[in-house]
């Protein structure tokens, strides 16, 4: 599967938006989360539902589906970190980010009070906006030295590269990888960008939202097949599967989720 749709999230009207493509005009869906939170900072997509983070009240949110307007659960991340601006998900728990300690965290599922590991990029970065997971690095993005950045791991201190992009949004706010690119953001001019690989200087493509919402603040593909690098089953030989049968003839191709 490729790229369909592109999720986004802003702060003018603190909603969550489901853009059409990667990118088109298109504006698919979008949902008020003013109730929740009125200082929305990133989002992602686990497949099923939307992880996003939320500033006002410093919580990790778990919205059902693309979109509706039940949310799942929430955490509280304020008590160690009161500048929370973004999150992502890896298949199995939840890296987030935040500019008050400069760290990237792991959080223990969607969302348990465990925090698995974090590490320090203060040295690196010291506004950090945005963050994702390739299934093997971790992109981030920030504003001090308006870069998009890849950290080893979950997490190592090794920062394996980065590129300006101060030539084209001097405020990028959100980061995400679509398995062959990196979708990324910026309020300076209030667009979803597409740069070629991780990183090339080569932008692909990109597209005004401004006239939609004019505080973006993160960004996310709705192939998370591609962007974990998830191997597929389907296929199933219906000469072989039947009811009560436990050999099933699986070929590995396409994707394992259709979102």
């Amino acid at each position: 599967m490729a790229t369909t749709e592109t999720l986004w999230i802003g702060g003018e009207a603190d909603k969550l938006y489901l853009q059409s493509g990667q990118f088109s005009s298109t504006l698919r869906s979008s949902e008020s989360i003013t109730a929740i939170d009125t200082g929305p900072e990133d989002i992602s997509w686990d497949g099923v539902d939307v992880p996003w983070m939320g500033a006002a009240d410093d919580k990790l949110y778990l919205q059902s589906g693309k979109f509706t307007s039940t949310l799942k659960t929430s955490l509280s991340v304020g008590g160690f970190e009161t500048t929370p601006t973004g999150i992502s998900w890896d298949g199995a728990d939840t890296p987030w980010c935040g500019t008050f300690t400069d760290k990237l965290y792991l959080q223990s599922g969607q969302f348990s009070s465990t925090i698995k590991t974090s590490v320090s990029i203060a040295a690196v970065e010291a506004t950090i906006r945005g963050i994702s997971f390739d299934s093997v690095n971790t992109p981030y993005t920030g504003n001090t030295d308006v870069k998009l950045y890849l950290q080893s791991g979950q997490f190592t201190s090794t920062l394996k590269t980065s590129l300006s992009i101060i030539g084209v949004d001097s405020i990028p706010t959100g980061i995400s990888w679509d398995g062959a690119n990196t979708p990324w953001c910026g309020q300076e001019a209030d667009k979803l960008y597409l740069q070629s690989g991780q990183f090339t200087s080569t932008l692909k493509t990109s597209v005004a939202i401004g006239g939609v919402d004019l505080t973006i603040t993160g960004i996310e593909t709705n192939d998370w097949n591609s962007r974990l690098s998830i191997p597929i089953l389907t296929n199933v030989d219906p000469a072989v599967g039947s009811q009560g049968d436990t050999a099933l003839v699986l070929t590995l191709t396409g994707t394992l989720f259709e979102a």
